[in-house]
């Protein structure tokens, strides 16, 4: 009842907190950029943390509480479809209304958690030799005439990195989550990461904005 309340009460100042107005920034790329969330929801911890592999570049790497929590998702899954399968082997029936929901809900968390961990994982880069940030794995070639799109952009166009935050709310919890964009000198947006701890998120936009020699526009 108590926590109902003070979800309730956290909901209406938000929604009655201003939102950022992109003028103050004096930059008519910012007000041509979107301000709404790129990546819709998001976690309330952190999922990813930045590393520097070298003086030329960084890298985003999935968390250790965030592999836990993808691996739960997955082990889980499959420790289900093998009971389901294990009933059916001792029965002898196939389509049993038990192993057919075990099995199914088994296959679900771990599909579940398989895409979370391969999502969760990949490749989040920074790289000064190829003076491009990318998501994935992106051959070589592809990235000397890259032009920026959702899962890459070349650092002589990025023009700034966005910061936002969403107010995340469900029957269960609520919960803000930030996310960081790059920003092309078009207005073109590319996530880098979105998750729940703001100063983390923070000092690695300070580090990157280093690096990359660009402004921070805070909309937090």
């Amino acid at each position: 009842m108590f926590r109902k309340l003070m979800e309730k009460l956290k909901s209406l100042s938000t929604e009655s907190s201003p939102p950022f107005d992109p003028a103050t920034l004096d930059d008519p790329v910012a007000l041509k950029t979107d301000w709404s969330p790129l990546k819709g929801g998001g976690t309330n911890f952190c999922t990813q943390k930045l590393v520097q592999i070298s003086p030329h570049r960084y890298e985003f790497r999935a968390a250790a509480g965030a592999i836990c929590f993808y691996l739960i998702f997955l082990i889980l899954g499959l420790v289900v479809s093998g009971v389901g399968l294990f009933q059916i082997l001792q029965s002898g029936k196939i389509f049993t209304a038990g192993s057919l929901i075990m099995g199914g809900v088994g296959l679900v968390f771990a599909l579940v958690g398989g895409l979370m961990l391969y999502f969760g994982t990949r490749p989040v880069v920074f790289d000064k030799q190829h003076n491009c940030f990318w998501k994935g794995k992106v051959p070589a070639d592809e990235l000397i005439y890259a032009t920026a799109n959702e899962l890459l952009m070349p650092f002589d166009q990025i023009h700034a990195i966005q910061l936002i935050k969403e107010y995340v709310s469900s029957d269960n919890s609520s919960y803000y989550s930030y996310e960081m964009n790059l920003v092309s000198r078009d207005g073109v947006r590319t996530n880098v990461v979105d998750h729940g701890d703001l100063d983390k998120i923070h000092a690695d936009a300070n580090t990157l904005a280093e690096f990359l020699e660009v402004p921070i526009w805070n909309g937090i």
